[in-house]
């Protein structure tokens, strides 16, 4: 990691609707460093891909970014003209969506889009671009034969990895990643995760990898974000965020999901729903849902991200573990039987 690449600086973004503006983004800075892998993690609905959207200008119809800058090397995404952000886009930054089936075309053989991608921002002949198609399907493990396949002729996996190979093909410094594992099992889960960090790691490109599920970006990010609500609610290095989470919300996600070393304990999830983001309740919008909550945690504005030391921050005014976030939480039910 070296210097800083891109810097988001109190980016609010979200919908029009007919009952009012609905912030999905609300306040949130981060920054990335050059060659950094973030990964961004929370609940469905938490703004995660309206953030991303929001980056690469791909806000569309009633979306837009209501205040704040996206600074990519200094420049502001948020300010640019949409012939100046075509201009960075794919060719400096990139981005893998959601959906492969979706993002693909059905009708189009993998070949004719991976070189699509290339002539839209290269004067190239068309060897040349199939020849620059057929290297980057080798970097993710495809055979060249697969240029004449159409995507309902490739699995879940190799469809991903030709994502992958098409947000890459322009060499772009940024990546960023939209639950680009969803739907997919376990085992060709870790193995695109294992692919994107091998990649990135040879290219050195920056990756912002996006995800509900935290038990996937422990041991390859560099940092975490945890968004809640449309805010960020806590960011640091990814282990010592993961081994000492400081904020409740952070602490509930790591409860949800199983260790496969260790003493078997009973698993918590987090009750309640999340807050309606048209009118959001005031103070922590958390603090419904937490069991360490004040009654101050529900007045005033929403906490702010506070230093910690160490590269920590944390949205939470209390910002320990336990008995020390404000009172004593209850005692969990004992299991039947005694044990798990």
């Amino acid at each position: 990691m070296g210097d800083t690449m891109l810097e988001i600086r109190n980016l609010s973004a979200g919908y029009a609707t007919a009952k009012g503006f609905v912030r999905a983004v609300d306040d949130v800075s981060f920054s990335l460093g050059r060659g950094e892998f973030l990964g961004v993690a929370g609940e469905s609905g938490c703004g995660k891909s309206t953030l991303a959207y929001a980056i690469m200008r791909l806000l569309r119809d009633n979306a837009r970014i209501e205040s704040g800058s996206a600074l990519f090397k200094g420049r502001d995404l948020a300010a640019m003209t949409a012939a100046e952000v075509n201009a960075h886009r794919w060719t400096d930054m990139a981005m893998v969506f959601q959906s492969a089936m979706n993002a693909l075309n059905p009708v189009l053989s993998v070949g004719e889009q991976l070189t699509d991608a290339v002539h839209a921002h290269r004067s190239v002949s068309r060897a040349e671009a199939e020849a620059l198609a057929a290297e980057m399907l080798a970097l993710v493990d495809i055979h060249a034969d697969r240029l004449k396949s159409y995507p309902h002729q490739l699995s879940g996996g190799m469809r991903q990895r030709v994502m992958i190979a098409m947000a890459l093909i322009l060499k772009p410094e940024l990546l960023i990643m939209d639950e680009p594992t969803t739907a997919l099992d376990v085992v060709v889960q870790r193995s695109i995760i294992e692919k994107i960090e091998e990649l990135r790691r040879r290219l050195g490109f920056s990756v912002i990898f996006i995800t509900h599920d935290l038990s996937l970006l422990v041991e390859i990010s560099d940092s975490l974000g945890i968004m809640y609500a449309g805010r960020m609610v806590e960011y640091g290095p990814a282990a010592e965020l993961f081994n000492d989470p400081r904020h409740p919300y952070t602490e509930g996600l790591m409860n949800s999901f199983p260790s496969l070393t260790g003493p078997l304990r009973r698993m918590d999830g987090i009750e309640g729903r999340t807050p309606d983001l048209l009118s959001p309740p005031p103070g922590c919008r958390f603090a419904p849902r937490c069991r360490y909550a004040r009654p101050t945690c529900s007045a005033g504005d929403p906490p702010r991200l506070e230093p910690l030391g160490g590269g920590r921050l944390s949205a939470c005014p209390y910002p320990r573990r336990g008995e020390a976030y404000g009172c004593a939480p209850a005692a969990p039910a004992a299991p039947e039987g005694g044990s798990l």
